[in-house]
């Protein structure tokens, strides 16, 4: 499959569950809406690009094929949203026994997650002989060399399966937005249920198929989901700890604040859930590394209206565990990288990170002076000073997508402003 079917099929197993989304808004009563009608689209398009060139009629069958499977699904999901509200909606909140408080819950499921991943690094794998690989950067290492049958249909049912099972418990709490509290709630447990039942699912699939979405999809779009999942996160805690060095906290317009707030659940559980399932679950240092990060922000997806899914120590430390994964995998591939993950991941803490923890001005500017010494000195010990800019190629993308986003923002609210006055003097 040449590239851009590969793009297109990465888009529609994106725009399609998204789709079945917006449908389960309808079939719940809502009328249809422009969103619902985009996303369509783009699945059906994604799908219909899929298709091997030269076939019109298929590929036009296979996007409307995709369009009402999305709807079909949409239907579905009704029932299972149902079962995850436990009451009709019209009841009044039935009295239930207060539940552990999450925070205290966190040192313990990072220890769990550490043993699911020690257990698979002692597990091994199976024996497998993999594809050749091209030595481009960008292709995926990690592909068998001919697919056991079966293996295509249970990635993506299995990521299909975890994904909407974990998108519906964000939705099922997002309609009753019981506010922020201590205590673990029912749907709190069914979502750790559900990631620890996406992540057994994903060993067995392994284990007996081996290839995940990799056989399928760019790798470029795994790393892509989980890079947006970092951007959104600055945009997202900007109104606490400011843009850079504490400032520009209302710098992000009021429309991208609120579409962070409403929708990062369901982006941040796509780009873990994605990114899981594209890896086959390897015992090597770089997928290890991964799939703890990966299984810590399944953690974190589950404790939503929770005080503790906002705690600022904790998610801090969901965004740092990105840099010593990026330099382990630097390291096992050999790509001579690490030094620019290590200060460009520490520049974005000196930028951004450590301004919403609290600390003195003096000791953010030790912080800082240290960072700089240590960049020079590194740089400049191994004779590499004109290597020195590359310390800003992660701060520049991630400020770039901010930047964006804001645009966008910045975009739409001209032309909703434009509607309304358009409308106003007709």
């Amino acid at each position: 499959m040449d590239s851009f079917r590969r793009y297109a099929l990465a888009g529609a197993a994106l725009f399609n569950p998204m789709a079945a989304m917006f449908w389960l808004d309808v079939v719940r009563g809502r009328a249809p809406s422009v969103g619902l009608a985009a996303v369509s689209a783009a699945g059906a398009a994604c799908a219909a690009f899929a298709v091997p060139p030269g076939r019109p009629w298929r590929a036009a069958g296979v996007g409307l094929l995709a369009a009402a499977g999305a709807a079909a699904t949409g239907l579905a999901l009704r029932r299972y949203v149902a079962w995850l509200d436990g009451r009709p909606a019209s009841a009044p909140p039935a009295p239930a026994p207060p539940g552990p408080d999450a925070r205290r819950l966190l040192l313990p499921a990072a220890a769990v997650c550490a043993v699911a991943v020690g257990a698979v690094a002692i597990a091994g794998r199976r024996p497998v002989t993999y594809a050749p690989h091209s030595g481009r950067a960008g292709d995926y290492r990690w592909v068998s060399r001919a697919a056991t049958p079966g293996a295509r249909a249970s990635a993506w049912a299995g990521y299909l399966l975890h994904q909407f099972a974990i998108w519906g418990c964000v939705y099922a709490a997002q309609q009753r937005r019981p506010g922020y509290a201590a205590e673990m709630r029912r749907l709190n447990w069914v979502a750790l249920a559900v990631n620890a039942g996406g992540v057994a699912l994903h060993y067995a699939q392994t284990r007996r198929y081996y290839d995940g979405l990799a056989r399928d999809v760019p790798e470029g779009t795994a790393l892509g989901s989980v890079a947006f999942l970092l951007m959104l996160a600055q945009a997202l805690e900007a109104p606490r700890r400011g843009l850079a060095l504490g400032r520009g906290r209302s710098v992000l317009p009021r429309e991208l604040t609120r579409f962070a707030r409403r929708y990062h659940g369901y982006i941040f559980s796509w780009a873990s859930v994605y990114n899981f399932w594209y890896h086959p679950l390897e015992p090597l240092p770089a997928h290890l590394g991964g799939m703890y990060h990966t299984l810590l922000i399944f953690v974190q997806s589950s404790l939503f209206f929770t005080r503790a899914h906002r705690d600022p120590r904790w998610t801090l430390a969901l965004e740092l565990l990105v840099l010593p994964h990026a330099v382990i995998t630097t390291l096992q591939n050999r790509s001579g990288y690490g030094p620019m993950f290590v200060f460009g991941f520490l520049g974005m803490f000196v930028l951004t990170q450590m301004h919403g923890l609290g600390l003195s001005p003096r000791t953010r500017a030790a912080i800082g002076a240290t960072y700089v010494g240590a960049a020079l000195a590194w740089y400049g010990g191994h004779g590499q000073l004109r290597r020195l800019p590359d310390v800003l190629r992660v701060p520049a993308l991630e400020y770039g997508v901010v930047a964006l986003l804001i645009l966008l923002a910045r975009v739409l609210r001209a032309l909703r402003g434009a509607a309304s006055h358009h409308a106003a003097h007709v």
